[in-house]
């Protein structure tokens, strides 16, 4: 046993030096080498898209010449045609060819009429040019339904105004249920030979619309002061209708 009041040393322990940390491992330059080869690739697909855009551009703009003497060959046919069209004042209309393909449902259009309109105002039609007739019975100016059902009816007529008067287009029906004409459409135009006119001193109406037609229902186009219809080609005045 250690004596009373006698004192020691005091004792420490020292522990031996430690090692030197590990080092911290370098990032692995795969993962950039990887994104620098796709930028790469991004790069050399936009440049290749912009060499094949130059490339059509450069087609587009050094055409063969060809193409451009054709449409100016055209142009110049075209040229010729309407101031022949001009001279005579009038187109003849083609002579119809059969119908290669027939409509599946009832239809018709008509494109030519006797000039001059007959008194009463009825216009008569004729098949002629582009005009046809499938299904429907054309009949003294009229259409005549061989199938009832839902048909969309439309007619354009052109005229000329030469004094300050009225110009009424009307369609009409004709059926053996009633005892008069119905009018399904009609269309009312006043103006005046001062007034502002188109250049080619033509007006025109249009009518068109959706109608429930019975077996033996006909319909017709009539008009009113007749003699300010005007008709130079197919285009001028037409009249047909469709089963929808």
């Amino acid at each position: 046993m250690p004596e009373e009041g006698i004192p020691y040393p005091q004792v420490f322990v020292v522990d031996r030096q430690m090692g030197v940390p590990p080092t911290v491992p370098v990032p692995h330059r795969q993962r950039t080498v990887l994104l620098q080869q796709i930028l790469i690739m991004l790069v050399s697909l936009a440049l290749c898209g912009l060499a094949v855009e130059a490339c059509f551009i450069y087609r587009l703009y050094n055409q063969p010449s060809d193409a451009s003497m054709s449409v100016k060959q055209l142009g110049e046919q075209e040229s010729r045609f309407l101031k022949k069209v001009e001279r005579e004042g009038k187109i003849h209309p083609t002579e119809r060819s059969g119908i290669a393909l027939k409509p599946a449902k009832p239809s018709a259009h008509l494109t030519e009429i006797s000039i001059p309109v007959a008194p009463d105002g009825i216009l008569q039609w004729g098949i002629n040019g582009d005009a046809f007739s499938a299904g429907v019975e054309h009949k003294d100016g009229s259409l005549l339904l061989k199938k009832e059902g839902f048909y969309f009816i439309y007619s354009k007529v052109s005229f000329e105004e030469l004094t300050c008067s009225m110009f009424k287009h009307t369609v009409l029906m004709r059926t053996p249920r009633y005892s008069q004409d119905l009018p399904l459409m009609k269309a009312k135009r006043f103006s005046c030979s001062n007034s502002k006119q188109p250049e080619d001193g033509m007006l025109n109406s249009y009518l068109g619309g959706v109608f429930h037609l019975h077996v033996d229902d006909s319909v017709f186009v009539k008009v009113e002061n007749h003699t300010l219809v005007r008709h130079h080609d197919t285009s001028d005045n037409f009249f047909g209708m469709f089963m929808i």
